[in-house]
């Protein structure tokens, strides 16, 4: 900090403010922690009490409708009440203390520990039809019961009594409080206000005939009188570089209107390219979505379903439901993204058509975390990742196969697994692949399998701006997993 700038000045007056204010403050704040504490001994003792209270009467009439009806129910609820009362009985203090409210205390927990004996042999009388054992030690449970409510009431009557004592002790310096603060704000407010003023003035007289300056250059008055504003300080600086600004500006001024003319020209086309650049990539994801709409075999399935349905059929409706349910999902206009969750529940579906298919040959399995079903992406990407590992990978296993569906995610990244235990892929086979899905030259017919690997790790591409990507592992007769990866920046809705 260089001694006489602007800053050094600031800083050391702003100090002295700030340290009377902070002491104002905490004057302040441990002036309402001793009223808070004294109004916390006003209240502690007596909630305490009343919540024993409570406790002492739950477990009365707990006691009662049990000795009444002799239910499990009630003789479960007599025992958590009881349960809670000799808790709550527990940490009242029982020495002996030559303190008429210590005594009291002592006596009431007494009487509540008498209570909870009687009240237990009223219980065992019960259980072993001792009917007349049972009364009596009732009888003694109840009137144990109301001398500890008596005795209760006048605990909190000390209590209440000895805690005014000490609040009106403290309200005594109350007034002295109050105006030892109102003067220590008052003086921090004064000081304040001086020194506002006084730096306020001047640093702001050279400021603002250097803004006025400023302002003539801005509406091109080049030869406007520049400000000579003496001192070392940073605002006399700062006069001296927009001086010497302003010179430099004059000299290069009709060099900087001829440049930005011409950046104004690049940029145009520059956003003219970037437009087409991006409609032409809509365009692309589009066609890559984009699947014949059988309208005409959805309404038929339709027709089917209620066929099916009318003949009882209950199997094939469940087919032609299952079935109509994954086409109108495919039928509908190609978006950018979808749910995870809407995702898993179309390719469940199709699981549900290839095991009426296979039946016990082939195993499906889905495992995904509920956090991450709400992160948005591209429409029918897990679908066809299950149809590529039931047709290339699952093939030829005659003994079957299995295949997995898993959905993790984290706080920024989403990761779909689809794994087989198939034939698996040569190096060579997954190079190829990857070099055909990269080529923006091959459309979605020359990427065969249709919408399979190749054309989901396009879509994944494309859908994400670049910042998912598709990764792949596998091994001949290993089987393959095919991991997916997007960016957590979708919902859950």
């Amino acid at each position: 900090m260089i001694p006489g700038s602007v800053r050094s000045k600031i800083i050391i007056n702003s100090t002295v403010v700030l340290l009377i204010l902070t002491l104002a403050t905490l004057y302040t704040g441990l002036a309402s922690g001793t009223l808070t504490r004294s109004v916390e001994v006003l209240f502690r003792n007596n909630l305490r009490i009343e919540g024993l209270v409570d406790a002492l009467s739950a477990t009365e009439a707990s006691l009662e409708r049990y000795l009444t009806n002799k239910g499990s129910d009630d003789l479960r609820e007599y025992i958590r009440e009881s349960t809670l009362l000799a808790d709550r009985a527990r940490v009242l203090d029982r020495r002996v203390v030559d303190n008429p409210t210590a005594l009291q205390l002592r006596l009431l927990a007494g009487l509540v520990d008498r209570f909870l004996a009687d009240a237990g042999a009223a219980v065992e009388a019960k259980r072993g039809r001792d009917v007349a054992a049972y009364a009596l030690s009732f009888d003694e449970a109840s009137l144990d019961a109301e001398l500890a409510r008596e005795a209760a009431g006048a605990l909190e009557g000390s209590y209440v009594s000895d805690s005014l004592k000490a609040f009106d002790s403290f309200r005594a310096g109350i007034s002295a409080t109050l105006a030892s603060n109102a003067a220590l704000v008052l003086a921090a407010t004064l000081l304040s206000f001086t020194i506002l003023v006084r730096y306020t003035f001047r640093l702001t007289e050279p400021l603002t005939r250097l803004a006025e300056a400023a302002r003539a250059v801005g509406r091109g008055e080049y030869d406007h009188e520049l400000p000579a504003i003496p001192g070392g300080d940073e605002i006399a600086t700062t006069a001296a570089a927009f001086s010497s600004m302003v010179r430099s500006v004059q000299a290069a001024f009709h060099e900087l209107r001829s440049k930005a003319q011409i950046e104004k020209s690049l940029m145009e086309e520059r956003v003219r390219l970037l437009d087409l650049d991006h409609k032409l990539k809509d365009a692309e994801l589009l066609a890559l979505q984009t699947q014949i709409n059988p309208h005409f075999l959805f309404n038929t399935l339709s027709a089917g379903q209620q066929l099916a349905l009318t003949e009882d059929a209950s199997r094939t409706v469940d087919f032609l439901e299952n079935l109509a349910a994954f086409i109108r999902y495919t039928l509908k206009t190609p978006a950018r993204s979808v749910f995870i969750r809407d995702e898993l529940e179309c390719t469940e579906r199709y699981m549900w058509l290839l095991r009426l298919r296979f039946g016990q040959r082939f195993s499906f399995r889905v495992d995904a975390d509920q956090e991450a079903l709400g992160v948005r992406t591209p429409a029918l990407i897990i679908q066809p990742l299950v149809e590529n590992a039931v047709t290339h990978g699952l093939r030829n296993r005659e003994a079957g196969g299995v295949v997995t569906v898993k959905v993790t995610g984290t706080d920024t990244e989403a990761r779909i697994d689809v794994s087989d235990t198939g034939d698996g892929m040569t190096p060579a086979d997954l190079d190829r692949i990857l070099s055909e899905a990269e080529d923006p030259s091959l459309d979605s017919g020359a990427l065969e399998g249709g919408i399979g690997l190749k054309n989901v790790i396009r879509r994944v591409s494309l859908a994400t701006g670049g910042a998912g990507r598709v990764e792949i592992r596998s091994e001949p007769g290993a089987g393959t997993t095919v991991s997916v990866f997007l960016p957590a920046f979708g919902g859950d809705a």
